[in-house]
């Protein structure tokens, strides 16, 4: 039988929301249309503007829509939150 021990000296880093990229893509449920003709629930699949890092480790995506529904709950869980959203009304020349 083996004891593990528990070292109370560890730091541990704060998680950091990382860039987005254009392959991220929002984790949010969404009801979505399949090719039949029938709806379902999905992930919603749209461009990642926002990132959350939740204290666990784990991080969500989502789009500017359901990035600011979910913030004030994201906020209140911990979550460090990355938001891009402004990059949507930047123009191009």
């Amino acid at each position: 039988m083996s004891t593990a021990t528990l070292d109370r000296s560890i730091a541990y880093a704060a998680p950091t929301a990382a860039p987005l990229t254009l392959t991220d893509r929002c984790d949010a449920p969404a009801v979505v249309g399949g090719p039949n003709g029938r709806t379902g629930r999905g992930a919603c699949g749209a461009q990642g503007f926002v990132r959350a890092a939740l204290p666990s480790g784990n991080d969500l995506v989502f789009c500017a829509h359901h990035g600011r529904e979910q913030e004030a709950a994201l906020a209140a869980a911990g979550a460090i939150i990355r938001d891009q959203s402004s990059e949507l009304s930047v123009e191009v020349s």
